[in-house]
Order: C-alpha cells, then structure tokens, then sequence
C-alpha cells in the first residue's frame, strides 16, 4: 500500500514538472515573437504601413504601431 502511494506521488511530481517545463518553454517563444522592425525608419504612426512592410520586407506574420516610450511610437514586427 505505502510503495504505491509512493509511486503515485512521484507520478504526480513528474507529471507536474513536465506541465512547467512546457509552459516556460511556450513562454520563451512568445516573448521571441515580437521584434523591432528592422527597416521601418522614425515614429510610427500608421500601423497599414508597418504591416505591410513588416510582411513584404521582413517576413514577418504581422506588424503594428505601438508605443515605444513616453510620446513616440515604433514600428514592431510579429513571427509567430
């Protein structure tokens, strides 16, 4: 009886370190996703535009306008 919770508990435990491990890696990624566009020059402020250069110029998935400090914007590309 005792040998089996034991392995019932050390089941539990692996399978719980297995569940973190996943979400951190899934976390990484997302953090990876979004990039200063490389090619987009000055303050953002039409987001179409980005888009479109951060997709036709730089691959990427997506981009938008977003702020980049107090009163400017940047131009960010998306790749997942």
């Amino acid at each position: 009886m005792a040998k089996s919770q034991v392995q019932c508990s050390a089941l539990l435990a692996l399978l719980f370190c297995f569940l973190i491990a996943s979400t951190e890696t899934q976390m990484a990624k997302a953090i990876g996703c979004k990039r200063y566009s490389t090619t987009w020059h000055g303050e953002c402020l039409n987001s179409d535009g980005c888009n479109n250069q951060c997709i036709k110029w730089e691959g990427a998935i997506h981009g938008a306008c977003h702020a980049d400090g107090f009163l400017t914007a940047a131009c960010f590309c998306y790749f997942c």
